[in-house]
């Protein structure tokens, strides 16, 4: 019964930091890849992430042949794609977020002004800042060691599970979206 205060502790604090974000991350990504039509209708979290599968087989094709994508994908899918697609890419792109919104935000307080900044702008900085975005994105492909880093304690496993179960509602949910705006078209 005493270990299991501290799990129950753990569970809340997971579901608000890592359930609910993954969670909001992956209805935003499925609606948003179903409104600019990179997804195809699916009636099943398995047709999804087998259109999600075939779309990186098809983007590696193409770029092993040199050929044009069928479908295009814009910044935000083609970023999830980048990062694995499904529940690895939600949490890869929600990694990559938090990195560089924090090395942003350390990067712009670092000047005393906006005149500090424009006086500071050089060739080597940009080369810094895009050898730092690429070392950003590295870090979000690894993220369970990312996230290692902030997470510990005995119930490391509550936080994977609860990020996956993160996944897994807002997947339903953009599914249940999808089928209640078809039924309401009458497409059903």
């Amino acid at each position: 019964m005493v270990g299991l205060v501290p799990m129950i502790q753990t569970l809340i604090i997971a579901i608000f930091k890592a359930g609910l974000p993954v969670a909001l991350a992956t209805y935003a990504l499925i609606w948003w890849a179903l409104k600019n039509q990179h997804l195809d209708s699916f009636v099943s979290v398995a047709e999804m992430e087998q259109q999600i599968k075939q779309q990186k087989k098809d983007k590696k094709s193409s770029k092993k042949n040199g050929t044009r994508d069928s479908k295009k994908t814009d910044m935000v899918h083609g970023k999830w794609l980048a990062f694995g697609g499904g529940f690895y890419g939600v949490v890869a792109l929600l990694t990559y977020a938090v990195i560089e919104l924090g090395e942003i935000r350390d990067f712009l307080l670092q000047f005393e002004s906006i005149s500090a900044f424009f006086a500071n702008i050089s060739f080597n900085m940009l080369i810094g800042l895009i050898i730092d975005a690429f070392m950003n994105f590295i870090l979000a492909l690894a993220w369970p060691w990312y996230w290692l880093g902030d997470i510990s304690g005995p119930y490391i496993w509550v936080w994977f599970l609860v990020a996956y179960g993160g996944y897994w509602v807002g997947t339903r949910l953009a599914l249940r979206h999808l089928v209640d705006s078809k039924q309401e078209r009458g497409e059903l």
